[in-house]
């Protein structure tokens, strides 16, 4: 056939083009269709291709351009991918991502960095679109343009750490997790192999992006990795900026397990960057700053780094971190017993998420709008919001996606009574991953009256002070009731009392229990304190009512007047 040079061309593609294509010398742009040359006119009589427009030609389905496509040797195809590539170079300069797809398919080596460039080009323009996908994968395409125009890329890392930077970054915006974590060890372990620290230290700063948060079912930071950044965080010879960036990964890998190191390297972080003076890099250390665990106890601490991020995000025009702020504002209203104010803040944070394109961003609003759903006994509500969260997280490949419909049911489950329906699902979990989920899989099978087999279960002697610190410390405060384990009770106490006026979890904006004055007031009955008992239970009752928590309301007026019940008992006995 007659056409068979011109399939990838596009689904569509301009005559003028394929003049260029076939060496024919006709320049024919919009004349009258009895000017078409020959090849273009049989395609069009054969029904293979249609006119969609005046100069304009397009295969009628894209199977019949694959197939004539595949047709050809692969000579034949590296052949036109460089005419097509020249034809648009010449008349279409400005269609950058085509540009990129057909020089980096012409086979020759000359034409790399032209790829490379096109497609880098393409994937700025795709970002300020907030197209984050399609910029991921035009950076990719760059990368193996690149890859496959270097013989050796430990003799020259310099670009191709460079490229695998870029991607990294555009992975993070996408809120593709998962992929970036396994760029960035590939890119780390490059510029180690190369001897070089400063490309280690861009690496690691290129993770500052806002992204979903680290979920305590990714396990520990990797250790190896935590030396490495806490010797770049002291590097002198790194400038202020790289070192600000690099300080942001090392407060996020130590935030839940050492907190007063990751408050000081959290200040350094905003020192820099504020002598700095550039925007972004202000509104990562802001950021870092503001989330800082346990969210618990940062409520106060973060309303004005909030409030200078919002005004620094609003000037600048920076969207994701203004998606940042409604959602660390909501968790401040959480902190504060105002579940209306963290609807308004999610609803604000659902907005802006769908007008940017940050599906990440609306996987969390869906986990927050599950919890919120939890708390007031609307469980169906709550499950398929998970669900829905779930989904969003997975379409851009975050690495904790499963997570809130894991943990989500978890608590949903052991609202309604219904341990039994989870016990498999944590003894799997806790065989994968152990420590991160003891505590929930001893608690779901005390719940179960295996009492031995959850007295067995190996759990750190502390709470884990990350996101879901609330949950963990209602949770070992059950657990600790039901084993009668008064020595873990007493350590508890220290833990809850600072926060005993919130409700557990939903200072996190993501899972939710009970009111953490019923966790207290059970551990104070346990060691025989009933005056504090009572006080706490009543308490519990005016959380749960604030919270518009029927369930919870009705457990703590039941275990006061047990309590009650129980005191009359040994007053009259």
């Amino acid at each position: 056939m007659a056409a068979t040079p011109l399939p990838y061309a596009g689904q569509w593609w301009g005559e003028r083009i394929t003049c260029r294509i076939r060496s024919v010398s006709v320049g024919w742009w919009g004349r009258r269709p009895s000017a078409r040359t020959p090849a273009v006119a049989a395609t069009v009589t054969t029904r293979t291709t249609t006119e969609p427009a005046l100069g304009r030609v397009r295969f009628v389905h894209a199977l019949v351009r694959d197939t004539v496509y595949t047709d050809l040797s692969g000579v034949r195809r590296a052949r036109l991918h460089d005419r097509v590539a020249q034809g648009l170079r010449r008349h279409r300069p400005h269609d950058l991502a085509a540009l990129a797809f057909h020089f980096a398919r012409t086979g020759r080596t000359a034409n790399a960095p032209l790829a490379v460039d096109y497609a880098l080009r393409a994937a700025e323009l795709a970002e300020r679109r907030y197209a984050h996908d399609v910029a991921v994968e035009l950076i990719e395409h760059a990368l193996e343009a690149h890859r496959a125009a270097v013989a050796d890329p430990d003799a020259a890392p310099d670009d191709t750490v460079a490229l695998h930077v870029r991607l990294l970054a555009a992975q993070l915006r996408a809120g593709s997790t998962d992929a970036a974590r396994h760029t960035r060890q590939r890119a780390v372990d490059l510029a180690v192999r190369a001897g070089r620290d400063d490309l280690v230290a861009a690496v690691y700063g290129a993770w500052t992006e806002p992204s979903p948060w680290r979920s305590r079912l990714e396990g520990l930071f990797d250790r190896t990795a935590l030396a490495r950044l806490e010797r770049l965080a002291d590097d002198a010879a790194l400038d202020g900026a790289t070192r600000a960036r690099v300080l942001q990964v090392l407060v996020d890998a130590v935030a839940a397990e050492e907190a007063p190191r990751a408050v000081r390297a959290a200040h350094a972080q905003l020192a820099l960057a504020r002598a700095e003076g550039e925007p972004r890099l202000l509104a990562s250390a802001l950021m870092t700053s503001a989330k800082l665990l346990p969210h618990e106890a940062q409520g106060a601490l973060r309303t004005p780094l909030v409030a200078e991020l919002r005004q620094l995000a609003e000037a600048h025009d920076l969207p994701a971190y203004r998606w940042v702020c409604e959602h660390l504002d909501g968790m401040t209203a959480a902190t504060r017993n105002d579940p209306d104010g963290l609807r308004r803040h999610n609803a604000e944070a659902l907005e802006l998420a769908r007008r940017y394109r940050m599906l990440w961003a609306q996987g969390i609003a869906a986990a927050t709008s599950a919890m919120l759903a939890t708390v007031t006994g609307r469980f169906d509500e709550a499950e398929a919001r998970y669900a829905e969260a779930d989904g969003l997280l997975r379409r851009v490949g975050a690495h904790h996606a499963t997570g809130p419909r894991t943990l989500g049911l978890l608590t949903i489950r052991l609202a309604q009574g219904r341990a039994a329906d989870i016990e498999g699902v944590f003894r799997d979990l806790y065989a994968e991953i152990g420590t991160p989920v003891a505590v929930a899989h001893a608690l779901v099978l005390a719940r179960l009256g295996r009492l031995d087999e959850a007295a067995a279960v190996s759990i750190a002697p502390r709470p884990v002070t990350d996101h879901l610190y609330g949950l963990e410390l209602d949770y070992r405060s059950e657990l600790a009731v039901l084993l009668g384990d008064t020595e873990t009770a007493a350590m508890l106490l220290g833990h809850l009392l600072p926060i005993r006026d919130q409700f557990a979890g939903t200072a996190g904006a993501a899972y939710a229990t009970r009111p953490l004055a019923h966790a207290l007031a059970d551990l104070y009955r346990l060691l025989g304190e009933d005056g504090a008992a009572a006080e706490n239970y009543a308490l519990a009752e005016r959380v749960a009512s604030a919270w518009d928590s029927p369930h919870r309301l009705a457990e703590a007026r039941r275990a006061a007047a047990r309590l009650t019940a129980e005191r009359e008992r040994r007053r009259t006995a």
